[in-house]
């Protein structure tokens, strides 16, 4: 019987999270460093470990046999590649193909799950929707498909935006800041680095006299 991916994982890659929508997180699981591309789910625990850290599922029902963990990845990997195709043409004004949405909805027709009312409190009630029967592959892709599926149904495209810095960044972020004036992944990141380029551009110029 094949092992399960669970225990001795390696450490996992530091992920991003400044997009604002898990969605738009999952599309920024590629990036851009000098100029080459990074890969932050290279095997299968960092997807168990994204999924994780951005509140999506939590372990359990996540586990693969190693056998099928290259295979799994690269599933994973497609949607993932997928959505940033869309992603970029919705930063352009464009649609989402039809294509990738029958992909997400193959990913979305097997769970199968049902809603409960349970009381909070004294006089309160929430709706609780029960745990996905769907185990490994299926159930990350249904998990990262419903995602995809809540941004484009609730989102205002012409606040998805890549950051400013175009040379060297490749992250998305949804801008919901009250201004909507955000341009930057992050301040701390491209943000600062713009600022500082400003800085040395117009000190070089003074310097010169001009």
């Amino acid at each position: 019987m094949s092992s399960l991916l669970k225990k001795g994982r390696p450490s996992h890659p530091g992920f991003t999270f400044v997009g604002e929508h898990p969605a738009v997180d999952f599309g920024n699981t590629q990036s851009l460093s000098q100029r080459k591309w990074i890969e932050h789910l290279r095997v299968w625990p960092d997807v168990v470990d994204w999924l994780s850290l951005a509140g999506l599922s939590t372990e359990p029902g996540l586990q693969i046999s190693t056998s099928r963990s290259a295979e799994v990845v690269k599933s994973v990997l497609r949607l993932r590649d997928a959505w940033r195709s869309e992603l970029a043409k919705l930063v352009e004004g464009g649609k989402v193909s039809a294509d990738f949405v029958r992909q997400l909805n193959q990913n979305l027709e097997p769970d199968v799950f049902y809603e409960t009312l349970q009381r909070t409190g004294k006089n309160g009630f929430q709706v609780v929707r029960t745990v996905s029967r769907l185990r490994g592959q299926k159930l990350a892709l249904a998990t990262l498909s419903r995602q995809i599926a809540h941004f484009l149904a609730q989102a205002n495209f012409d606040y998805l935006h890549r950051c400013a810095n175009t040379a060297s960044c490749a992250l998305y972020f949804y801008d919901t800041t009250k201004n909507h004036r955000r341009q930057w992944c992050s301040t701390a990141g491209c943000g600062n680095r713009h600022k500082v380029a400003e800085f040395r551009k117009r000190h070089g110029l003074l310097g010169n006299g001009t």
